[in-house]
């Protein structure tokens, strides 16, 4: 059986800023004039241009926590996130912090701001880490520590991970791990 925890944050982070100017860059109006497919794969690759920053910070604080537990790095998963983006599209209208009880392994998270970014969530896991009784192999008590057992967790060698705005105004962030970890009895490493 695995286990699941959830964290609500107002952190902020520059991420989601940058994305909103790249939207509105200058230029943008010159690209009407360009048949609308390839406007659509213009604006798909700029999109993949900022979104790449933010995956490598999500990367990079991952894979740290990782290593100092002595933890190979995750690789990303395009399958993993698009299951991300599926679920995080399918909770835009609540922002609600509800697991999608895939065969993955998950942790959610949300913003207040729109400037709440992929690896802010990450920090908000990995700051779980005091929260893990490594000893008793448990959190310690009334703490959240599953999201960071799932970013530490030994087995897991995938993630993928997705972002969207919600309508009530905040930023919610999924992650999906393969395989899973959080397993009742298991040590995360």
């Amino acid at each position: 059986m695995r286990q699941n925890g959830l964290r609500t944050t107002g952190l902020g982070g520059w991420m989601a800023a940058v994305m909103v100017a790249a939207a509105l860059a200058p230029g943008a109006a010159a690209r009407a004039a360009v048949p609308p497919s390839a406007a659509i794969g213009e604006q798909a690759e700029a999109a993949a241009a900022v979104r790449k920053p933010e995956i490598n910070g999500f990367m990079t604080i991952v894979n740290k926590a990782r290593a100092d537990v002595g933890v190979l790095p995750l690789v990303w998963d395009d399958t993993l996130t698009a299951h991300a983006r599926h679920w995080a599209r399918l909770r835009v209208d609540d922002c609600g912090l509800i697991h999608s009880n895939s065969r993955y392994g998950e942790n959610l998270a949300k913003g207040t701001s729109a400037d709440f970014s992929m690896p802010d969530a990450a920090r908000l896991w990995v700051e779980e880490k005091p929260d893990y009784d490594r000893a008793a192999n448990s959190c310690v008590k009334g703490k959240p520590c599953l999201h960071y057992t799932q970013v530490v967790w030994r087995t897991s060698t995938r993630v993928g991970a997705a972002k969207v705005r919600c309508g009530n105004g905040w930023t919610y962030v999924v992650a999906n791990f393969d395989p899973p970890g959080n397993w009742v009895g298991r040590r995360p490493y």
